[in-house]
């Protein structure tokens, strides 16, 4: 009987700097991104980077996802990337980071592993932002 290993995708230096690109380019183009971090679906073996803005829960989802296409030509990325994910700061992620990290408007890289928050199992996260915005959501 054959078994099968599933090899954990691997979070790349490239995806940790096209995560703080993005994020300082919708800064520029003034888009209040309150949560940014790349989140590890064990499920999919894929690595999703979400993006939390206030505006998605006013406004929908449309409008960031056409900011992110713009910040993508400025930063010659293909606009194919489906690993990019926007959602509302009341994203039970979001919140649940929101509940034990707050960096403040800077972008970090806070590497996050195996860890339970607010009855939520985080597998892997890597944060480049969580402000008491996403916090008070």
């Amino acid at each position: 009987m054959a078994e099968e290993t599933v090899v954990k995708e691997a979070l790349t230096e490239e995806m940790k700097s096209f995560g703080a690109s993005l994020t300082r380019k919708l800064d520029e183009a003034g888009w209040p991104i309150v949560a940014a971090f790349w989140y590890y679906e064990s499920d999919f073996n894929r690595w999703k980077l979400m993006l939390a803005s206030p505006r998605v829960t006013s406004e929908g989802s449309r409008d960031l996802y056409m900011a992110i296409i713009h910040a993508l030509d400025a930063l010659h990325q293909s606009r194919t990337n489906s690993n990019v994910s926007v959602v509302a700061p009341d994203h039970p992620v979001v919140r649940a980071l929101a509940s034990a990290f707050q960096t403040g408007w800077t972008i970090t890289g806070i590497p996050f592993s195996r860890q339970a928050i607010d009855r939520s199992m985080i597998e892997d996260a890597y944060i480049y932002r969580v402000t008491s915005e996403s916090a008070a959501a």
